[in-house]
């Protein structure tokens, strides 16, 4: 006759090994926080706007988003206003040349000039890749 469960129990268990303890990692304290060493935040965009321009001095203006090898064209996401005449200093990991602003470019229609949400199509004299930083030399 075969054995019979009981009501209430449960099966045995099979032969399965046990699984070895997590040893908890112990760390060091953290020091107090008058200790830390604190790294500069970037500035708001209030400070940012409250800079005095100075004249000859180099002011970012966007940043390189897209680049358009066959149009020599490149993306720009604005900071700052930008207007054709403009002399700007485009800088990045591997880029670092100054031309002037010939035409600017907002949905494929031609514009005089463009303000900060704005992304604008732009001629380059040469390469810029996205990241590049584009600065304002003189206006």
């Amino acid at each position: 006759m075969a054995a019979r469960r009981r009501k209430g129990r449960k099966a045995a268990r099979s032969a399965r090994p046990a699984r070895p303890k997590r040893r908890r990692v112990v760390r060091p304290a953290r020091k107090p926080a008058a200790a830390r060493k604190r790294t500069p935040r970037a500035a708001s965009p209030r400070a940012v706007a409250a800079q005095r321009l100075v004249a000859g001095v180099p002011i970012e203006v966007g940043v390189v988003r897209h680049y358009f090898p066959r149009a020599a064209a490149a993306v720009v996401e604005l900071c700052r206003p930008l207007r054709v005449g403009d002399t700007i200093h485009v800088r990045g990991h591997t880029t670092d040349f100054v031309q002037q602003v010939s035409g600017l470019a907002l949905d494929g229609a031609a514009v005089r000039e463009g303000a900060p949400p704005q992304s604008l199509g732009l001629r380059l004299e040469a390469r810029a890749r996205p990241g590049d930083r584009v600065y304002r030399v003189s206006w």
